[in-house]
C-alpha cells in the first residue's frame, strides 16, 4: 500500500518548523543538553529541550500539555505546507510512547499526597488526550486513533493511516507523533539502559494520502515483528521484507547507540553493502515515535530532491520490536 506526503510538519530543538529542522540536521551539529532536577537525592538528567518551549495558541490549549502543544504546532504545519483543504473524510492518527507525563506526574503526585487527583488534570493523563486536540483545533471529525509502543509506534501508525486510506475510510490522514521530557520518564530510560543517546522532545506530523503513479512514495510499511537472537539477523530479516526485492541505496537508521545500534548497522550493511546511512537521532536525539516519523519525512525529502532513489527506513524500538519502512521514486517508465 503506496502513500504519498502531502505536506510535513515538525517542531523540536533543531526548529520550529519542517524547513529549520532540515537545515539543522544537514548541519549536523546537536542542541546543547538541559539537565532536568530530579526530586531530592535523586539525580538530573541530561535532554534536549526546546527553548523557547511551543505555545500554540489555542483556547482548547490553555490548560493541556506540552505533548498536545507539539502536537498541534506539527499538524498545523502539515496541513498549510499541503496547500489542501481538510475533506470531511479526514483521519487522524497519533503515535505515543509516553503521552503526557508530565499530567501523569502531577495527577499521581495529588493522589499519593491527599488521597484523590484533581479532575482537571486527569483528561491530559490519558494517551489519546493529544489526538483529541488536534482533531478539535483542525476540525477533524472523522476516524481518530492513538497508537502506543516504542519507537515503532510510528511505523505503526503510518501502517495504519495506508489501511485506512486504502480501505477507503478514509480520503486523507494526518499522522502525528508528539513527546514531552519530564525527570521520570528520563529517569525509567536511563535506568533500563533503553536510551542510547539523550532524550528529545518535539513533534512530527504527515499529512498523507493514497499514492499517484508519479509520487514519491512511502511504502512496504512493516508495522513491527518481535526482535529475536541473534538480534542482527533478525533486523536483517524484517528489513529483506520492507525492501521486498528493492535495492535502495540509502538508509535513515533508527536506533541510537550501543548495541542495538550495531546489530542495526550490521544488518543494513550486510544485505544491503556500500549502502549510505545516516542517523538523525545523532543530532536531535531520542524521541522514539516521533523520531520514526522524522526518519521517514528525511527519507522521504532525500528522495523527492533526488538524493536517493529508494531509502530504507529501519524502526528499531526499545522494547524489542523492528518495524520499517522503504520510501520509493516512482518507477521510470521504459
Amino acid at each position: 500500500m503506496r502513500i504519498a506526503v502531502h505536506g510535513i510538519g515538525c517542531v523540536g530543538p533543531l526548529g520550529g518548523d519542517w524547513d529549520a529542522t532540515r537545515k539543522s540536521l544537514a548541519a549536523g551539529t546537536r542542541p546543547a543538553t538541559t539537565l532536568l532536577p530530579g526530586p531530592p537525592g535523586h539525580p538530573s538528567h541530561p535532554v534536549i529541550a526546546m527553548r523557547p518551549p511551543v505555545d500554540f495558541a489555542h483556547p482548547r490549549l490553555r490548560r493541556s500539555s506540552l505533548i498536545s502543544h507539539f502536537a498541534c504546532a506539527a499538524a498545523s504545519e502539515a496541513v498549510a505546507r499541503s496547500g489542501r483543504s481538510l475533506p470531511g473524510r479526514t483521519a487522524l492518527v497519533m503515535a505515543s510512547t509516553d503521552g503526557a507525563v508530565i499530567y501523569t506526574r502531577r495527577f499521581f503526585a495529588e493522589v499519593l499526597k491527599s488521597g484523590t487527583g484533581s479532575p482537571m488534570l486527569f483528561p491530559e493523563t490519558v494517551y489519546n488526550a493529544a489526538a483529541s486536540h488536534v482533531a478539535a483545533v483542525l476540525g477533524i471529525d472523522g476516524t481518530v486513533l492513538t497508537m502506543v509502543g516504542d519507537a515503532t509506534a510510528g511505523a505503526d501508525a503510518l501502517a495504519t493511516a495506508a489501511e485506512l486510506l486504502h480501505s477507503g475510510d478514509a480520503d486523507r490522514c494526518l499522522v502525528v507523533a508528539s513527546q514531552e521530557a519530564d525527570w521520570i520518564a528520563c529517569d525509567g530510560y536511563q535506568r533500563w539502559g533503553l536510551a542510547g543517546t539523550p532524550l528529545s522532545e518535539g513533534a512530527v506530523a504527515m499529512l498523507v494520502g493514497i499514492a499517484a503513479p508519479g509520487d514519491v512514495a512511502i511504502t512496504n510499511i512493516h508495522p513491527g515483528r518481535t526482535l529475536r537472537t541473534p538480534v542482527a539477523e533478525s533486523i536483517a530479516r524484517v528489513l529483506a521484507e520492507v525492501a521486498d526485492g528493492t535495492t535502495p541505496d540509502a538508509a535513515v537508521l533508527s536506533a541510537p547507540g550501543g548495541r542495538l545500534a550495531t546489530s542495526e548497522r550490521r544488518a543494513v550493511e550486510t544485505i544491503f553493502p556500500g549502502i549510505r546511512a545516516s542517523s538523525p537521532k545523532l543530532v536531535a536525539g531520542e524521541a522514539f515515535a516521533v523520531s520514526v516519523l522524522l526518519q521517514c519525512a528525511v527519507a522521504w525529502q532525500g528522495v523527492r530532491d533526488r538524493e536517493s532513489a529508494a531509502t530504507l527506513v529501519p524502526a528499531v524500538g526499545s522494547g524489542g520490536q523492528i518495524g520499517g519502512a522503504l520510501v520509493a521514486a516512482p518507477a521510470r517508465s521504459a
